[in-house]
């Protein structure tokens, strides 16, 4: 008798495991995910949708619904009729990482580079202005050859090179981060307190506030002090948010990055920021 009320309580929780983790939308719009690795366990995609569907709370009031697929390794989000697709495509599948590096400047980077030009030959230089800190742009068809070039560079304990993330542009933009030791960026998701989007009163000009834990304020001191007239990039996922220069010393634990970001940006950057990375690597397969 215990085992059927067992297997009976079983079946209720599984169903309801199935419906979805929030929200009343199950009609719409919806998105299908599926998982890269084959061999995902029930529990990694189980930990996948609870991440998206904090995810989806703090991006948007909106109802929307989170179901695990199992036996197919997906999960599908049903959104209502005022939820863009293309808006919130990448807040489901993003990885979530977000990390703070230090930067060479392109000074710096040839001394790295013991005076080798080839790098340059393959980027866009002629005016240094437009670049802001990053070394150099390249077309989307072009930088291939870029890429292959950094290939055979064995810089990996000393720099690691990102594209920024600005999608739409015909060029993308380089970056040189300066690796410290194993540590790698100067700090870490699981350093940062929060992400907040933020406007100035005067200018009205989009930005992101970004608050750094107590334990690890005195990292971020000690790294603005050495960066100063230098840039420190914000980096998710392996792509250059912004690269703003420090002006000063920053003691309170607060870096704030302001730049031309839309509203749409601004609530998705600050979601990935805040809640946690995705356990498995995902594609849209139904959009």
């Amino acid at each position: 008798m215990k085992t059927i009320i067992y297997s009976i309580i079983a079946i209720l929780f599984f169903t309801t495991f199935i419906k979805g983790f929030s929200g009343k939308a199950n009609s719409g719009n919806s998105i299908r995910i599926q998982a890269n690795d084959k061999a995902a366990s029930e529990a990694q995609l189980t930990q996948s949708a609870q991440i998206i569907s904090t995810r989806l709370k703090e991006f948007s009031s909106h109802e929307f619904t989170v179901s695990v697929i199992p036996e197919k390794k997906q999960i599908q989000i049903d959104l209502g009729p005022n939820l863009d697709l293309k808006a919130i495509g990448n807040l489901v599948i993003a990885k979530g990482t977000l990390a703070l590096y230090e930067t060479y400047d392109r000074k710096s980077l040839m001394e790295l580079l013991h005076g080798d030009t080839q790098l340059y030959a393959y980027l866009n230089i002629s005016n240094s202005t437009d670049y802001g800190a990053a070394i150099g742009s390249a077309s989307i068809a072009g930088d291939m050859n870029v890429k292959r070039y950094l290939n055979t560079l064995a810089l990996d304990q000393k720099c690691k090179f990102l594209w920024d993330s600005k999608a739409g542009d015909s060029d993308e933009y380089l970056y040189a981060l300066k690796i410290n030791g194993e540590r790698g960026p100067i700090l870490a998701k699981s350093e940062i307190e929060n992400v907040r989007c933020s406007q100035s009163d005067s200018s009205k000009i989009n930005g992101i506030e970004i608050r750094i834990k107590e334990p690890a304020i005195h990292l971020w001191a000690e790294a603005t002090k050495r960066s100063i007239g230098h840039a420190i990039a914000i980096v998710m996922d392996n792509h250059v948010l912004a690269a703003p220069i420090v002006r000063s010393v920053i003691t309170g634990g607060k870096c704030m990055i302001s730049g031309n970001f839309s509203q749409t940006e601004m609530k998705s950057i600050a979601s990935l920021g805040n809640n946690g990375e995705l356990p498995i690597n995902f594609t849209i397969v139904k959009f």
